[in-house]
């Protein structure tokens, strides 16, 4: 099982790197044809309920799923398995389905509700656009059913790269048919949902699931998945809401702070998307096994482990963009329709996200370790609790600071959420006080903030000595992220952050192991 683990995880770092990757060209394709406008501003909106469901609902679905199709798998009873992933699967879509109709009805009181101050011509658009999209939902929620299912027999590949298909789909739209305008953005990016759910039908007959035309509503099984999908859905929700929060307030500001805001959450998640869900992944089965034996060192031992992985990437990350986040931004998105006055607001933006992009990267630790040990209702308290500050805290920050004041909203809550669940950790695993994981975040901290000084300097003084394109500045980008590397894992070895030795040991094992097994071949 553990070899599956790794494998498995490997495989999915590797494929969310590619996703995201896409996922950046995306957003750029975007920028480069359409800009920070009303324009886009409408799309985003109309966007907003698709993505929140693919997001939360989707994570929710593959959370449940996964463990009780796992049961009838270990146990043999295909059968079994087959018919309770098709009465999902049909379920999934009929209610979606309901679901889309009711939501195209409503398209103007939804828009009017995620933003509310949106100017009249803008609101219109948003309308048309959100009864465009909002059938994909339908596509978005099978096509999550589906991932569980594949995922339950250690078949990862094309749920990861499903997203990546989407990506594409949403690339050759905004590259190749702007004639249409946004509103050709807007069904292509429905026909990438229907690619999403499409490419993942090869995977059932791999996996051995047999589709059936049932719907088994009082199964055990499907009873199971209709009580715990809530809990696991507000959990979930929480960052989501919190974007949900800025389009609201973004939209009586400027017009295009809603896209502003978007492509700066974008990049402070790229880290937290390609690493912390592959180190999040790896632990949740040891999570689980550690609190069913409850042994509670082992416990506190690999949330320690996993919580220090996180924070070794995500606190230098956070330090760099903040140093960069201007010619990162003019190196992904200044082009086009997309002009210097954006890059300035979006690094603005940028900057504030940043300071709550360790918490929310270690929030996915901390809420696996409440899921492990069976408490789903604490992380829905504590998340319930934090929009509530993400909301006070906006209406105090919007007016000094624009829509960078809601994103430091968003990082303060994060930052608010992440502190109650460890001190709720700390009182039901009184272990993990032992774990000195506190006194290592310390070190990379202080190894970070070196980094960050020396990136700074470096930087400015290759702005200084080079010239002026794309190609020099992706070299300066490159350069000063380079830099930044070394001088980090320096600091870190000097300071001796054991991690990075754990780390280095890990991958030193694992090129060994690859040498040697070739060797033999």
């Amino acid at each position: 099982m553990s070899k599956n683990i790794a494998k498995a995880t490997g495989l999915i770092l590797v494929i969310n790197m590619i996703v995201k990757l896409s996922g950046l060209l995306r957003e750029t394709a975007i920028a480069n044809s359409f800009g920070a406008t009303g324009v886009t501003d409408a799309y985003l909106v109309a966007y907003t309920l698709p993505y929140f469901l693919q997001s939360v609902l989707g994570s929710a679905l593959v959370t449940v799923v996964v463990p009780i199709l796992t049961k009838y798998w270990l146990e043999g009873s295909e059968e079994e398995a087959s018919l309770v992933g098709s009465s999902l699967i049909n379920g999934v879509g009929i209610l979606l389905a309901g679901l889309t109709v009711l939501g195209i009805l409503v398209a103007p009181g939804l828009v009017h509700l995620t933003a509310p101050d949106l100017p009249a011509e803008n609101f219109t658009l948003a309308v048309q656009l959100t009864r465009i999209m909002f059938p994909a939902v339908i596509f978005m929620g099978v096509g999550m059913v589906i991932t569980g299912i594949t995922n339950s027999r250690f078949n990862f590949a094309l749920g990861a790269a499903a997203s990546g298909v989407s990506n594409i789909i949403i690339i050759i739209g905004a590259c190749f048919f702007t004639s249409a305008g946004i509103v050709g953005l807007a069904w292509a990016t429905l026909i990438s949902f229907v690619g999403f759910l499409l490419i993942q039908i090869p995977a059932l007959k791999k996996v051995g699931f047999r589709y059936q035309l049932v719907l088994r509503w009082n199964h055990p099984a499907v009873k199971q998945v209709l009580k715990e999908i809530m809990p696991i859905f507000l959990g979930v929700a929480v960052n989501q809401i919190y974007f949900a929060i800025n389009r609201i307030f973004a939209s009586g500001l400027a017009e295009g702070s809603i896209t502003i805001l978007n492509y700066a959450s974008k990049l402070m998640n790229l880290p937290i998307g390609i690493f912390v869900a592959a180190v999040a992944s790896a632990i949740y089965p040891a999570l689980s096994e550690n609190a069913i034996e409850k042994n509670q060192k082992s416990l506190a031992e690999t949330m320690k482990k996993g919580m220090s992985l996180i924070f070794l990437v995500a606190v230098p990350a956070a330090v760099g963009l903040i140093v960069l986040r201007v010619p990162i931004v003019q190196l992904l998105f200044e082009r086009g329709s997309f002009l210097p006055d954006d890059t300035q607001a979006t690094a603005f933006a940028l900057l504030f996200f940043c300071i709550g992009l360790v918490p929310v990267a270690v929030n996915m630790v901390l809420t696996r370790a409440y899921y492990a040990m069976n408490d789903v209702k604490r992380p829905v308290i504590l998340g319930l609790l934090s929009i509530v500050v993400n909301v006070i805290f906006s209406f105090i920050l919007i007016e000094p600071l624009a829509h960078g004041g809601l994103a430091l909203a968003n990082s303060l809550a994060a930052l608010f959420n992440t502190c109650l669940l460890y001190i709720g950790l700390l009182k039901k695993v009184p272990d993990l006080r032992k774990t000195g994981v506190l006194h290592s975040l310390g070190k990379m901290i202080i190894a970070a903030l070196i980094m960050g000084v020396a990136v700074y300097f470096g930087n400015r003084l290759l702005g200084h000595i080079g010239g002026a394109g794309t190609l020099w500045l992706a070299l300066r980008v490159f350069l000063a992220i380079g830099l930044g590397c070394l001088v980090y894992v320096l600091a870190a070895l000097v300071l001796k952050v054991n991690e990075l030795y754990d780390l280095w040991e890990m991958i030193r094992k694992k090129v060994v192991k690859r040498l040697t097994k070739t060797a033999r071949e």
